[in-house]
């Protein structure tokens, strides 16, 4: 027996109300937000990640030799190949403060290069590392920007809205002043990466200079390939549920196996509802946290249907409920530590990292968070309620016997399975009677 036992199946109420008003929460920011935040991977279009970022340097290079720019934590570094091999030279912003100071080492140690800081004075530090690095310099200046450092004057989102137009799902990365962009437009005329890249480009340098625009990231999805990943990510749950079904029905029976499944759906939309609800972006991470969030609450699950389960045996003159608050007493020690020990892992990615790993690492909170509650305090309460409902849709014979054996409501399917066995071994009795009377006769 534990220590202290909780009576988790007296609040089953109040648990079934708390998860429905939180999925109606959902449901209703689905409907006035519009629907998911789906990222590329989920509709057909165009998404390009941008940053409006002040020119610091212009370079060029006049020679024979091969010259390559490369940018990496504030080190600007140039590699000169010649026929005696290749020669690297690297300028911190640490030690060369200022554009202009960088522009001046650059020229002064690398022959036939020519650096332009646009303006002398302003920080080396922060400078933009986006498409086309390391690049091979030649006549043709190339710019390497900085990243927007006035919090007063800056370019805002409705700013941005207005001049891409109001058919392209526009988001702020970061900072607002930094002025880093990601823009998502729809393919519906179907056309090519390449024409929509140039018209969005075209667009952005023709109101921000040419620049001026800094391209960190770019991704294109047919629509075949978008209606296809749908598709197969639905399956992919669906099936990983079925699969979870039968595994726990072959370990355990079906009461256990329609409550551990009923409460793995729930555990599944409440994280959707909160995707939603937070308006976090639904893309292939999102599919693979879900995943994880399930296996991870249907260990918990199993664990405390395992402990029910050896209980069972043990406690024979208690009822199901008090068995069942037993078993999660027994158990939530063990199941609430490895769900706090697994959050805190993941929560430092939840807070500090960026993009799909921040939005994985937070998903992944809540959904441990979710799988903590709903596994000790929904699944033995479904488990109580189906095993009830068995009972009374029992056969008077049954439901008589176990009335008999156990005295009390609330009988395990175990001991039903025994009862079942015993009333269908006594007609084959009865007819082996019958026979020997007929001899005797």
């Amino acid at each position: 027996m534990a220590k202290k036992v909780y009576p988790v199946t007296k609040y089953r109420f109040y648990v079934v109300a708390l998860s429905l008003a939180f999925l109606i929460a959902g449901l209703i920011s689905f409907f006035a937000m519009g629907g998911f935040n789906l990222s590329i991977d989920f509709q057909s279009g165009f998404s390009q990640r941008v940053q409006i970022a002040p020119a610091a340097l212009s370079v060029t290079y006049e020679g024979g030799d091969t010259v390559t720019l490369n940018v990496s934590g504030g080190t600007v570094t140039l590699v000169q190949r010649d026929v005696n091999g290749a020669h690297y030279h690297e300028f911190s912003s640490a030690t060369y403060t200022t554009t202009g100071q960088l522009a001046e080492a650059i020229n002064s140690k690398v022959s036939g290069v020519n650096a332009v800081a646009h303006e002398a004075n302003q920080p080396s530090a922060g400078l933009i590392t986006g498409f086309g690095l390391p690049a091979t310099l030649g006549t043709t200046p190339f710019v390497l920007n900085r990243a927007n450092t006035d919090t007063s004057n800056f370019v805002s989102i409705d700013e941005m809205r207005k001049v891409v137009g109001d058919g392209a799902q526009i988001q702020v990365v970061g900072d607002d002043y930094k002025q880093l962009y990601q823009i998502r437009l729809t393919n519906d005329d179907g056309l090519s990466e390449e024409v929509i890249s140039q018209r969005l480009s075209d667009t952005l340098k023709g109101a921000f200079g040419a620049s001026s625009i800094v391209v960190l990231q770019s991704d294109f999805v047919g629509p075949r390939y978008s209606s296809s990943l749908v598709s197969g990510s639905i399956l992919i749950v669906v099936i990983s549920i079925v699969l979870i079904l039968v595994y726990v029905w072959f370990r355990f029976k079906l009461a256990y196996a329609l409550a551990a499944i009923i409460n793995l759906v729930h555990d599944t939309f409440m994280l959707v509802a909160f995707i939603v609800v937070a308006q976090l972006e639904v893309s292939s991470t999102t599919i693979a946290a879900l995943l994880t969030i399930i296996g991870y609450s249907l260990n918990n699950v199993i664990v405390i249907f395992d402990r029910i389960r050896e209980n069972r045996g043990f406690l024979k003159d208690i009822s199901l409920m008090e068995l069942i608050d037993t078993s999660v007493s027994q158990s939530l020690t063990r199941t609430l530590y490895s769900s706090l020990t697994t959050a805190l892992a993941i929560l430092p990615l939840a807070i500090l990292a960026s993009g799909a790993i921040q939005l994985f690492a937070i998903e992944m909170v809540f959904g441990i968070v979710i799988g903590a509650y709903s596994s000790n305090m929904l699944a033995p309460s479904l488990l109580l309620w189906i095993t009830k409902e068995k009972e009374k849709k029992a056969p008077p014979k049954v439901a008589k016997v176990i009335e008999e054996v156990k005295g009390v409501d609330g009988e395990t399917e175990g001991e039903a399975e025994v009862v079942e066995e015993k009333e269908a071994e006594i007609p084959v009795v009865e007819r082996k009677l019958k026979g020997k009377r007929q001899q005797k006769r």
